[in-house]
């Protein structure tokens, strides 16, 4: 809303409060996440994609600012607020695209590929969790530890991503 005075005459002043009807609605863009079982590459249909508005929030615990389900081909599709970005984890089950910080790259198969891999605390298993190992230092521990992927958005946009959950 305007206040615009007008000096009317000489001397009277007058005071009119302008209101536009033609008020914009929220700007806004498109996320068309896909998910996929990192361990097979199919679609991994039910998982729960969050996507949150603060780089700290997917690792304390806090409310993401939207919860999407992925389909039976593993998109989950949803029209966002535009605030320039989101931070993105998807999870399945007990499968995840982002541990607390570590960035999942696959799972351990054999021995051989746990003893040619960086070492992480808790110790590699058959079957456990492969992290990325972010700062090339030859160890997985907390200096690994990132922010969640982010995606970039533009006003109108529909941005398309793809994850998997390990």
């Amino acid at each position: 809303m305007k206040y615009t005075s007008l000096l009317l005459s000489g001397c009277v002043a007058a005071s009119f409060l302008f209101s536009s009807c033609d008020k914009k609605p929220p700007l806004t863009s498109t996320v068309d996440i896909t998910v996929t079982d990192g361990l097979t590459g199919a679609a991994s249909a039910g998982a729960t994609v969050k996507l949150y508005d603060d780089v700290n929030k997917p690792n304390t615990g806090e409310a993401p600012s939207y919860t999407l389900t992925a389909d039976a081909s593993g998109k989950a599709t949803a029209s966002v607020a535009y605030i320039g970005g989101y931070y993105v984890v998807a999870e399945n089950g007990s499968r995840k695209s982002y541990y607390n910080g570590l960035i999942p790259i696959g799972i351990f198969k054999t021995q051989s590929e746990i003893d040619s891999s960086p070492t992480q605390t808790p110790a590699a298993t058959i079957g456990s969790v492969k992290f990325k190992d972010t700062n090339g230092d030859g160890v997985i521990n907390d200096s690994d530890k990132t922010h969640a992927p982010n995606l970039f958005l533009e006003a109108g946009q529909t941005l398309t991503y793809s994850t998997a959950v390990y």
